[in-house]
């Protein structure tokens, strides 16, 4: 029965997990691993179900990110294969979806770190500023100012490239 509920919460979360590594790392495989790893250590939060676990897990996500880059100080940002898993019908708006997918990716690469976790954690994975803040270990008004600033500068980086 363990197992189903572990299957369960690997099917429903682990996009949120991949999606915030991998727009940490910009690397398929260490996001795959690090995503991979939090997910094993949601086998001790099963007996806690008042817990968010998706709060939980992007926690366990970013700490795990946190550990990677004490290792490895140099990251290797390769193209990532996250755009080739998603499952759209239609051909067309499958390569629109793309487009504006690996846009966005690339915009948000260009934010300092701190502003990009606090998108990635806020608009991408829909946290609360408040879920956000305690994953980082900053308070709810430093995670607004920091998406004010981030909203701020991607709002500049797309009218520098439709200019």
């Amino acid at each position: 029965m363990e197992n189903d509920i572990f299957i369960k919460i690997y099917e429903e979360y682990f996009p949120y997990v991949y999606r915030y590594l991998y727009g940490l790392t910009y690397n398929h495989q260490t996001s795959e691993d690090l995503a991979q790893e939090a997910l094993i250590k949601a086998l001790c939060v099963l007996q806690s179900p008042n817990k968010s676990i998706k709060s939980w897990l992007l926690t366990v996500a970013h700490n795990l990110y946190i550990d990677h880059i004490k290792k490895n100080r140099r990251l290797d940002l390769k193209e990532h294969k996250l755009l080739d898993q998603i499952n759209v019908q239609d051909f067309t708006e499958e390569l629109i979806l793309k487009e504006s997918t690996k846009s966005a990716f690339i915009l948000i690469k260009q934010l300092p770190e701190n502003q990009r976790q606090a998108i990635l954690l806020c608009m991408i994975n829909e946290l609360s500023y408040q879920e956000a803040g305690e994953i980082l270990g900053i308070s709810i008004s430093a995670v607004t100012n920091l998406i004010y600033r981030a909203r701020k500068t991607l709002r500049k980086l797309r009218r520098n490239i439709n200019e």
